[in-house]
């Protein structure tokens, strides 16, 4: 038995005081499995009974209720098997352990950031609603029983101590919202976050909202939403649920994304057609639900017109159409006499000097210019600069709104169905020109040889004659890739590409980039200079540095062979590390200008790797903003990687650039890292993220985009706030 502990905590077995015989009857009911770690409060330890349990807290709450027993009957007991639970807890306590339990719970005086804390769950506090009562169900099978001898020591201390723990299976008690708000506001935020929140009523009197979301679709972060008023709550949900109303009821038409401010609580943005984001508050909801209400009034109403011109557009056309037809067919029965007449001679004869050449009705072109016009609805901003066209009222409800979305989505699948119409139209209009163009050069080519009855004998008489092209068909034998293709699919695609496009001295190219990039862009423009001071920084901070690694490359070399087995992502392969000193073949007789030189060979084949590939699909790559803008510059897909790199300030600055599939790049992919003779290594994107880009433009031409705030959790109190500029 522990001395030392009964020693700290003041308690003589031998004689226990009063104040732990003490034991008012706990009835409790409530064995649901709901309700865990919703509330949190500060309990008073000497109003606090405490129970033991021979169990441990993963068993039925059920049975371990039904097993315990007051704290003081384990002190008054003869039973031999309650004193072994009793002794048992005691050993495996520590002096250490409960002064962490004290200097933890004098912290929690400020309630912590996400609310919850490490091992809250050791408390084990529960509420007798009969007794209006705070009750400890210890479980002595724990093994972790600190806490209890902790309880027992301000028990006897005289001051009273109240501690903040989570209250097992207590219900929020509705001063602030009632439980079915909550559990609504629950499906809400999952719905805007895909994240469930953590909901805390605190003290009866706070409610913290907290979770986790991704801003921007990529920077993830915390968020703390905290309400003291009554009326604030009910904004807040309020607000939400009206959104989330609005999002479901237009089939997720109207999409509000999350955005996390300055001091860390969830907002929502909505994002309109011209790319304008704006945030969506209590203070200017019915004014975006106004504003909304009449651009999709005057939606409907430019569909409308919309779909009365282009069904005149359709008429017009399916006129010319017919003519075209028209025309086509009789091009088609001079073709089919004259491939009649050629089969005899009489018949030849009689079509040289008897047939005539059919006289073709003209088309009448003006429904060329119609066509290109626009056919489409106009811009929001177009819209709502005719807002005085019709006569709105203001002060809309959400139901007016989806009603109004839906009146113009009728509409739009009205005006789809008529451009589409169009469409398909225009396609047979532009075969049907290339037929009647084919026909034509084909009929004036019988014709050209009509002169003489010889030319044309001659003619008639050739076994082939020129085809006759339907004009069917698309020239084009591109392939659409998706613009949100998944990284996984990204990173297969990108490494099969320059596994098959780029040589291996291009790779090695590549790499060297990768870890020396630097290097590469102050060696092209110190070598074509050629100043002394120059060479000198070259030789100091470059090659002595590559050459003090030479040694220690060697011995991994002897080691790093085709027979260890490596894995990437659980993906085993045989293959060798590329590696700068290998690549450029340093050594201690290695000169200052043969370096350069192999620096200059290795940025040609830069170049001439980076002119193969292509994006292969649309895609942001993100930079710091204080990277200078250099021939080459290391991008990233993933800005987190900038993020989790930024060791100075809170504050970042990233570019985004976005890369069209027309645009050069180059990916840090397996084949980069890995040469792969031996064919084993596994094809993707796995070991970075980052891509190779030119850079053309400089900080000046920036333009600012958005501020992004991300909070991190750094312990149960804190959190770290860092702000993202975009530009």
């Amino acid at each position: 038995m522990k001395n030392d502990v009964l020693e700290y905590i003041g308690l003589d077995l031998e004689n226990i005081p009063q104040v732990l015989l003490n034991y008012s009857p706990i009835h409790f009911s409530d064995f649901s499995n709901s309700n865990e770690y919703r509330v949190y409060d500060y309990v008073s330890i000497h109003d606090l009974e405490i129970l033991v349990t021979p169990l441990d807290r993963t068993d039925e709450l059920r049975e371990r209720y039904k097993q315990a027993k007051p704290l003081s009957e384990y002190f008054q007991t003869d039973d031999m098997k309650m004193k072994y639970i009793l002794e048992k807890a005691l050993d495996s306590a520590s002096v250490e352990e409960i002064k962490k339990l004290e200097r933890l719970q004098e912290k929690l005086n400020d309630i912590p950031y996400l609310v919850k804390y490490d091992k809250n769950y050791l408390w084990q506090i529960y509420y007798s609603k009969t007794e209006n009562k705070y009750f400890m169900l210890f479980p002595a099978n724990e093994g972790e029983s600190s806490v209890l001898f902790y309880i027992i020591k301000k028990k006897l201390e005289k001051e009273d101590t109240k501690i903040f723990v989570p209250v097992n299976k207590m219900d929020y008690s509705g001063f602030l919202l009632d439980s079915s708000k909550l559990n609504d506001l629950e499906n809400y935020i999952w719905l805007f976050t895909n994240e469930w929140p953590n909901i805390y009523e605190v003290c009866n009197k706070y409610l913290y909202i907290i979770g986790k979301t991704k801003v921007d679709k990529i920077f993830g972060t915390y968020f703390r939403n905290v309400y003291t008023s009554k009326e604030d709550a009910e904004n807040f949900y309020m607000t939400l649920k009206a959104l989330f109303i609005l999002t479901t009821e237009t089939n997720y038409k109207y999409i509000f994304n999350p955005y996390v401010n300055e001091k860390g609580e969830l907002e929502l943005e909505f994002k309109n057609e011209n790319s304008n984001s704006e945030l969506i508050t209590v203070q200017n909801l019915a004014d975006f639900v106004d504003r909304q209400f009449e651009f999709q009034s005057l939606r409907k109403k430019d569909l409308e017109e919309e779909i009365v011109r282009n069904e005149e557009i359709l008429k017009e056309l399916k006129e010319y159409v017919k003519k075209q037809n028209d025309i086509y067919v009789m091009q088609e029965k001079q073709i089919v006499m004259f491939l009649d007449c050629k089969k005899s001679f009489f018949k030849k004869l009689t079509y040289f000097f008897k047939s005539k050449k059919f006289v073709m009705p003209k088309l009448d072109n003006k429904i060329d210019k119609k066509l290109k016009d626009e056919l489409g609805a106009n811009s929001l901003e177009d819209e709502l600069s005719k807002k005085n066209e019709i006569n709105l009222n203001g002060s809309y409800t959400i139901k007016d709104l989806v009603s109004a979305f839906n009146r113009a989505n009728e509409e739009e699948i009205k005006a789809r169905a008529v451009r589409g119409d169009i469409k398909a139209l225009k396609l047979k209009k532009e075969n049907y020109a290339r037929k009647i163009e084919n026909a034509k050069k084909y009929i004036d080519e019988i014709e050209s040889h009509k002169k003489s009855i010889f030319e044309f004998w001659k003619f008639s008489n050739k076994d082939e004659l020129p085809a006759l092209s339907d004009g069917e068909g698309s020239n084009s034998n591109e392939t659409k890739t998706s613009n949100n293709l998944d990284r996984d699919v990204l990173g297969t695609m990108a490494d099969s590409l320059q596994r098959q496009k780029l040589s291996d001295e291009e790779i090695n190219a590549l790499y060297l980039f990768y870890v020396m990039p630097e290097t590469f862009n102050r060696i092209s423009k110190t070598y074509a200079k050629n100043k002394i001071e120059d060479t000198k920084k070259i030789e100091n901070d470059i090659l002595e540095g590559l050459k003090n690694k030479t040694s220690k490359r060697s011995l991994d070399n002897l080691i790093n062979d085709y027979r260890i087995v490596k894995k990437i992502n659980s993906k085993e392969h045989r293959e060798n590390e590329r590696n700068e000193i290998a690549i450029l073949r340093i050594n201690e007789n290695t000169t200052v200008e043969e370096f350069k030189d192999k620096i200059v060979h290795f940025q040609n084949e830069l170049e001439s790797a980076y002119n193969k590939i292509y994006s292969i699909t649309n895609m942001p790559v993100y930079i710091k903003k204080s990277d200078a803008p250099n021939e080459f510059i290391l991008g990233d897909i993933n800005p987190e990687n900038l993020i989790g790199e930024n060791t100075e300030g809170q504050e970042i600055e990233l570019v985004k650039i976005d890369l069209g599939k027309e645009a050069h790049v180059l990916y840090l992919s397996n084949i980069v890292f890995f040469d792969n003779q031996n064919k084993t290594l596994p094809i993707g994107m796995d070991l970075s993220s980052k891509v190779v880009i030119k850079l053309n433009e400089t900080p000046k031409d920036y333009k600012y985009k958005k501020v992004i705030y991300i909070f991190n959790k750094e312990n149960n109190f804190d959190v770290k706030q860092k702000k993202i500029v975009i530009y």
